[in-house]
This record gives C-alpha cells, structure tokens and sequence, in this order.
C-alpha cells in the first residue's frame, strides 16, 4: 500500500501485467537491443579484423566500441518503432495480442550482395577503350587491372586496420589510476558503499598528490637547473684558469728565450772580443820580429846592461831575513 500511495501522489501510472509479458512491453527489449548488440558485434569484429589479432581487447576498448553501436542503433526513427511494436504510442492493445497469437516469421538470411567496386568501373573502361575485348592482350589486360585494383583495395584496408591497431595500443600505454577511496582502517562486511562525500575526499586527495608530485619535479627540475648551471659555471673558471697558465707558459717562455738570446749575444761579444785580442797578439809577435844584427846589438845591449846591473847589485848591500837568509829579489823588483 506504502508503494501505490508513493505512486499516486508522485503522479505514477501503475500498470499490472500476467507473468512472462513484462518483456512484450519493452521497447529497449522488443525493438533496441537487438540491433544494438548485432551492432556492437560488428563493431568488435571489424576492430579485430582491422588489428588483424595483434592487439589484445581490454578494458579500455569497450567504451569506443559500445558507443560507436549506440550511436548506429539508437536512432529516432527506431526508437519511435520500439514504442509502436509495444503498443505504447500510439495505444494498441492488438499488437501484443497477435503477436502472442502468431508464429514468429522466418529469419531472413542476411546475404551481402556484391557491390560495384571500382575494378568494374575500370573493366567496362577498357572494354571501351579497345575494339576486340576478345582477344589475348585485352583479356590479359582486364584480368591484371582486376587483380591491381584488388590488391589495392586490399592493401588500403589493411593499411587503415593497421593505424587504428597502432591507434588502440597508443590508448592501452595510457594507464588508469584508481582513487584511494579507502584512507583509514574501516571494519565493514563484505558489502560496501562508498558515499558521494568519500568519493570527495578521495579526489581531493588525489589533487594534492598530483599537485605535490608536480612541486617535486618542478624542485627537481631547478635543483637539475642549478647543478648544470654550477658545473658552467666551474667549466668557465677551470677555462680562465687554463687561459691563464697558458699565458704565464707563454711568458716565460719568451723571457727564457731573451735570456737565451741575452747569453748568445753575451757568448758571442766574448768570441769576438777573444778573436780581436789574438789578432792583436799575432800584430805585436809579428813587429817584434827583427832583423840578427839587430839581435847581436840586443844581446850587447843586454850585456852591457847586465854587468851595469851586476854593478849595482854588488853595489847595493844583500837583505837578510830575521833567519839569515839572503834574499834575492827578481829582477823587475830591484
């Protein structure tokens, strides 16, 4: 009673049906889903044939694919179709009322029929363009742009599959993060209901984790700034310090090569000072060369001289030391 008074005063129609017709008046159940699952089937298909197997279905592939059939299904005109097959809008009772009373038909079988592909349009393109379609080089031509036009298609869909396999493995690499909805230490039983304010509390936690983890690496990234704008910095000194020793180098370089040349001008001054004194030597040995009567008058000279001396030495009294030694002074002394 609780119910049908919360119906009547929210204004809700009951409708009470037989057992087994429940699903007769559904629209999702009659007309929807149906095609809605026939077309999530293609769509699981044709994303598998495309990957030609390489890449696995997950979790994340669900979402494209199921609202890729929503999208084909759920059309208005189909929609409005599933409210007529119950009998809804427009009211008919009589339409749940043969079908319960009918058999169901015959499924049609679904045959695809060829299409007009563009080989054809090429084919009848040649048979106009050569006069005999009969003989051997026409033939022959037909059949090679038949099998171009083939591979071609071939290719073309296997190259589209490839880039959205490419495209779903990109989106597989992306990992999902779950939210800590569970902080402390709960006791609850195997059932468990997580409140809209603990989905708050989760997600702001989450923002702080992320804003803290973006304060890391930016301090990362600056502590990172400042080592290599350090190391610069140290690479600059080490190569002041380089320019530096190599000019004191350079410096004394050119200072020991003045002393060498000082010392070989030195050297040299000496040598020709040396060779201009023995060049003079040789000048007065040479002039002192004389003539034998000249010699003869030397030595009487000398003589004569000489008994002079021994005149005056016998002259001059002998020094004695404190010994009593004689001493005989030379010659350029007395």
């Amino acid at each position: 009673m609780e119910f049908i008074k919360y119906c009547d005063r929210h204004r809700i129609i009951l409708m009470i049906l037989p057992p087994h017709s429940t699903h007769t008046l559904q629209p999702l159940d009659v007309v929807l889903f149906k095609p809605l699952s026939q077309a999530y089937s293609n769509e699981l298909t044709n994303h598998l044939h495309k990957a030609q197997g390489l890449v696995p279905i997950k979790k994340g592939d669900f979402f494209p694919l199921f609202w890729s059939a929503w999208i084909s299904s759920f059309t208005e005109n189909l929609i409005l179709k599933a409210f007529e097959a119950t009998g809804i809008w427009p009211i008919d009772a009589n339409v749940i009322l043969r079908r319960f009373a009918s058999t169901p038909e015959a499924e049609r079988s679904s045959s695809s029929g060829l299409s007009d592909h563009d080989w054809r349009k090429l084919d009848r393109l040649v048979r106009a363009a050569v006069n005999d379609s009969h003989q051997y080089e026409a033939r022959k031509l037909r059949s090679s742009v038949h099998y171009l036009s083939v591979q071609y298609e071939l290719l073309q869909h296997e190259n589209e599959g490839l880039k959205e396999a490419l495209q779903h493995k990109k989106k597989h690499r992306k990992k999902g993060k779950a939210l800590d909805l569970q902080q402390r230490q709960e006791y609850h039983g195997s059932a468990v209901f997580w409140s809209p304010r603990k989905l708050r509390e989760a997600r702001v936690r989450e923002a702080v984790r992320e804003r803290d983890e973006t304060e890391e690496k930016l301090q990362k990234a600056r502590a990172k700034k400042q080592r290599e704008e350090a190391q610069l910095q140290r690479q600059v000194e080490l190569e002041e310090k380089r320019v530096e020793r190599q000019r004191l180098k350079e410096m004394r370089e050119v200072e020991r090569a003045e002393k060498a040349a000082e010392r070989a001008r030195k050297v040299e001054a000496q040598h020709q000072k040396k060779s201009i004194q023995q060049a003079q030597q040789r000048k007065r040995k040479a002039s002192r060369v004389l003539s034998p009567s000249n010699k003869r008058q030397k030595r009487a000279g000398a003589a004569h001289a000489g008994v002079q001396a021994g005149d005056e030495l016998s002259a001059t009294p002998a020094k004695v030391t404190s010994r009593g030694c004689n001493v005989n002074l030379p010659q350029k002394y007395r």
